[in-house]
């Protein structure tokens, strides 16, 4: 299975309880990578640095963390367990210049170990500037 994914949002809703993923985070590129994996049957996951791989539609707490570079490789390690249970075969990682936007690097940094350590293909794709 081929998947679509980028990283999580700093913006989002605060309502109490769960709330689907892609619902919870306030984002356009998010938002607009969903409605294009819908489109095409390829599956929108988002990367957090608190709760990992996630599946677009998983519902999810509300939470403030930005994944920090000493996280990278407990991340990645859950990461690739999650890639392997799934079945995914490729990886299409859409991310903001990680040299020009440092926050993004780490989610960057993760998925590249994840896709390593899981032996999945990862194909980058670079969005302009740092869309929320």
């Amino acid at each position: 299975m081929k998947i679509l994914c980028s990283y999580c949002s700093a913006a989002k809703r605060e309502d109490d309880g769960l709330l689907p993923a892609i619902e919870r985070y306030l984002s356009a590129r998010l938002r607009v990578l969903w409605l294009r994996g819908r489109a095409q049957s390829t599956p929108l996951f988002i990367l957090s640095g608190e709760l990992g791989l996630l599946h677009a539609e998983e519902p999810i707490p509300w939470y403030d963390h930005l994944l920090q570079p000493s996280e990278v490789v407990v991340l990645a390690e859950g990461i690739a367990v999650r890639l392997r249970d799934l079945r995914v075969d490729t990886v299409e990682y859409h991310t903001a210049p990680p040299a020009e936007h440092p926050t993004v690097r780490p989610y960057f940094d993760a998925i590249s170990v994840a896709c390593a350590t899981a032996d999945v293909p990862l194909t980058i794709e670079t969005l302009p500037g740092n869309l929320p």
